[in-house]
């Protein structure tokens, strides 16, 4: 009974020193093996040459693969960075994961991970193989293989690696641009993590990322791939986004803080983008008044500079909707991006659109507006009403003056035009119209008219936007004849002056002027050009 024991116990010791001589084989050449068939993947997957500083492949404790210095050059490319390049790795897997194909790997954690797309269309200079060249004298028969021999072997399949999830704390995105005198489009990713990367089929993935003007936090799911090898730029993307409390704090000249839901679908280089912000308490900083400001957009996305094609806008301030279509792109040598829009608005409220620009609580004037604009806010760190362009045509229906002594005005004006001083009632300005332009911080006006019943009112001029000024000159066009605007003794002298401000066909013509600050202009008459008649 002991010799039995005694010669079980000898021979499990030898199935021990066995088994551990075994694995002691294995763990020698698993290495090199795993190596071996990791590079091939990779390199066959991308269409790249990978560099690796060091690759260590275990089973003890537990099945696992890591390293330092991965540099994935794509087709081998040294004129542009490397397509993938991480600082360290580490993975898990099973046992069969390690040494049966495919290679299987189940969580790599990366770290210094950095992502370059290359331009698209530039291929690496490749050195040929050296062909014989047949002579000019060769007859084509001679070229031609001999039906007798046995066709090649066939290519050698290429290796597979699966790699359950990929998990990376720190990221960085560039889209290299085809222009080598522009830098990169960079996005620093906090937290990366994607699930089912394998052969031929998308990843899922969740990232964090932070946006550096406006200064906010993104986050979106999707799913990415199937990687495009020939060509990176096209490979597949689509997902959700979320841009929580943006702070446009960070772009001179306007604040709030903005939120933005999203979807974007395409490939890296060109990206369909449907969304909608809402910044509750949006406002340009020469006005300093916040508005509600909501809009719904579909936009393309150039992934190689970063370039926004704007198809369609919707925003809504207040209770006016604005409509719009442009692009935000780069300029050359100056720092940011130019913004290019035709905006238009139908039946809005001018009181919602003056509390942008205006700094008083009150709103100049109330009515419902028509306007068509171009919008060019040029790329630089100015100020945004210093480098503010506007160009368009604008018209008022049933407007009314918000200051009390204006409209006083205005209806004592429509009362003189209609020969009735005396009669009693207010009145509403009617077809206010004309042409704008805005540069430097300055509103200029051309044909702008307004009318009243018995009066219109042609002007020119500008507003100092910074100053709240205004200088305009023009004329005044009254239905009646000056003797008929006016009482008493004054109807006397008005009569005498008619002859100067006779208006062809019938009434008078008077040249005016508008100036001084916005909360108490001055209207008069302007004797230079009444003296010029």
């Amino acid at each position: 009974m002991r010799v039995t024991r005694r010669r079980v116990a000898v021979f499990l010791l030898i199935l021990v020193v066995i088994f551990c001589a075994l694995l002691f084989s294995a763990a020698t050449r698993l290495t090199p093996y795993v190596r071996h068939k990791a590079v091939a993947a990779l390199e066959a997957r991308f269409q790249s040459d990978l560099e690796l500083t060091s690759f260590r492949a275990g089973l003890f404790p537990r099945p696992e693969v890591a390293g330092e210095g991965f540099i994935l050059r794509h087709n081998g490319r040294t004129d542009v960075p490397p397509l993938i390049r991480i600082k360290s790795y580490s993975a898990t897997a099973g046992l069969l994961g390690l040494v049966r194909s495919p290679l299987h790997l189940r969580t790599i954690h990366l770290d210094g991970l950095e992502i370059s797309v290359p331009p698209r269309g530039v291929k690496a200079p490749r050195v040929a193989a050296s062909v014989p060249q047949p002579s000019p004298a060769a007859s084509p028969t001679a070229l031609a293989p001999e039906r007798s021999e046995a066709p090649g072997p066939p290519p050698a399949k290429t290796p597979r690696l699966i790699i359950d999830r990929i998990v990376a704390r720190a990221a960085r995105l560039e889209i290299v641009s085809r222009d080598k005198g522009k830098l990169p489009r960079v996005f620093e990713i906090h937290d990366l993590e994607m699930q089912g990367v394998g052969d031929g089929v998308g990843a899922t993935f969740r990232a964090q990322l932070t946006n550096p003007k406006p200064l906010g936090q993104i986050t979106t799911h999707g799913t990415f791939g199937p990687w495009r090898s020939g060509e990176p730029r096209q490979t597949p993307i689509r997902g959700e986004y979320a841009f929580k409390d943006a702070n446009l704090d960070t772009i001179k000249g306007i604040a709030g803080r903005l939120s933005s839901i999203g979807q974007y679908s395409g490939v890296l280089e060109r990206i369909e983008v449907n969304g909608e912000t809402d910044t509750p308490d949006f406002s340009v900083d020469i006005a300093g008044q916040p508005v509600s400001l909501k809009t719904r957009f579909q936009a393309i996305v150039d992934g190689t500079n970063g370039d926004t094609f704007l198809e369609k806008v919707e925003a809504r301030v207040l209770e006016t909707f604005i409509l719009a279509r442009g692009a935000v792109v780069r300029t050359e040598d100056v720092k940011g991006r130019k913004v290019e829009l035709e905006a238009k608005i139908d039946n809005g409220r001018i009181e919602d659109v003056l509390k942008l620009g205006m700094k008083s609580a009150r709103p100049v004037m109330t009515g419902r507006m028509h306007l068509a604009t171009t919008f060019l806010l040029p790329a630089g760190d100015r100020d945004i009403l210093d480098k503010l362009e506007l160009s368009g045509t604008f018209r008022l229906d049933q407007a009314r003056f918000a200051n009390m002594d204006i409209q006083r005005r205005i209806d004592t004006l429509s009362r003189r035009g209609q020969g009735q001083p005396e009669a009693e009632g207010p009145s509403v300005v009617s077809r206010l119209s004309g042409k704008f332009s805005l540069r430097d911080g300055t509103l200029r006006f051309a044909d702008l008219s307004f009318g009243v019943p018995g009066a219109i009112v042609q002007l020119a001029g500008t507003y100092d936007l910074r100053r709240e000024a205004l200088d305009f000159r023009g004329h005044l066009l009254l239905d009646a004849s000056l003797a008929e605007t006016t009482t008493g003794w004054r109807s006397i002298a008005a009569r005498l002056a008619q002859p100067f401000f006779r208006r062809r066909g019938g009434g008078s013509k008077l040249p005016i002027k508008v100036t001084g600050p916005r909360e108490k202009p001055e209207f008069g008459l302007d004797v230079k050009s009444a003296f010029k008649r």
